[in-house]
């Protein structure tokens, strides 16, 4: 029998800013090339013997229909169930394409939805069932979730938004994970001269997340700034010496060389 390589993965969230074009508010772009290219430098890692679990955020897809209907605010009324229906079957068409460019490329990707795992109460993951997906993971599967709408706790929303960056640290915790790495459509955290800060404490976090900019008019899970309060709400992460790294995904390569050898310019965030 053989013997499955089961050591801690790295935690990849692909950001919906780069599988869709999020600054197109009148129509859904999804970017087919760039999804076949990061699913195939996701080929490439696991040749290289490195085990991931894959998170995506949905993109325009996903927080188009969600700003409209307003289900980012909970379930208020009967007509937004069919408004929740047609959005999650938006979304679909983004989940299966990723699902088929990774079969494409050789990856073993099982789907599993947050809907059908995750309880939430304000919109904080206070329950996450993952017993199958660490077995999957086990056998040798790579894991893919995304942002989705989840049941939650609060009788006044009955429904909320669980983002994929949440998500992350939450897969990270459980599977062991040093290194979340957050794929988006810029080189990295840009100081005001546009450069890149190719590293920051959490004491830095601290000081400057006030000034990074909060993403389009429709990304209802914050674009940079809800990154970096996500690491600064999971503090114990990094005390165990976890790292975040926020690279630029449309760059092609940049991940595997990230990865590989830690060449190329990206901002990495540590204790």
């Amino acid at each position: 029998m053989v013997k499955m390589n089961n050591k801690p993965p790295i935690i990849i969230k692909i950001g919906g800013s780069v599988l869709t074009d999020k600054k197109r508010t009148d129509k859904i772009i999804i970017r087919e090339t760039e999804v076949d290219y990061i699913a195939r430098e996701v080929a490439a890692l696991l040749d290289a013997g490195y085990r991931v679990i894959l998170v995506h955020g949905v993109g325009i897809v996903g927080h188009l229909p969600v700003r409209k209907y307003k289900l980012y605010l909970g379930i208020k009324e009967k007509q937004q169930l069919i408004y929740l229906t047609y959005a999650q079957n938006q979304v679909n068409r983004l989940r299966q394409m990723l699902l088929e460019k990774l079969e494409k490329h050789g990856v073993p990707a099982v789907k599993f939805y947050p809907s059908s795992m995750v309880v939430q109460n304000n919109g904080r993951i206070t329950e996450f069932f993952l017993k199958g997906m660490k077995r999957f993971y086990d056998t040798g599967f790579t894991p893919v979730v995304s942002g989705d709408m989840v049941a939650d706790m609060n009788d006044n929303l009955k429904l909320s938004v669980c983002s994929g960056d949440q998500l992350a640290f939450q897969l990270a915790q459980a599977f062991n994970s040093r290194l979340i790495i957050f794929g988006v459509d810029v080189d990295g955290v840009l100081d005001r001269e546009g450069n890149v800060v190719q590293k920051l404490t959490l004491e830095d976090l601290e000081k400057i997340i006030a000034g990074v900019g909060a993403g389009s008019p429709v990304d209802v899970t914050g674009g940079m700034k809800g990154k970096l309060s996500e690491a600064l709400k999971h503090r114990d992460y990094f005390e165990k010496g976890g790292e975040v790294w926020i690279i630029n995904m449309l760059k092609k390569g940049n991940l595997y060389r990230a990865v590989t050898d830690g060449s190329g310019e990206f901002t990495r965030i540590t204790r």
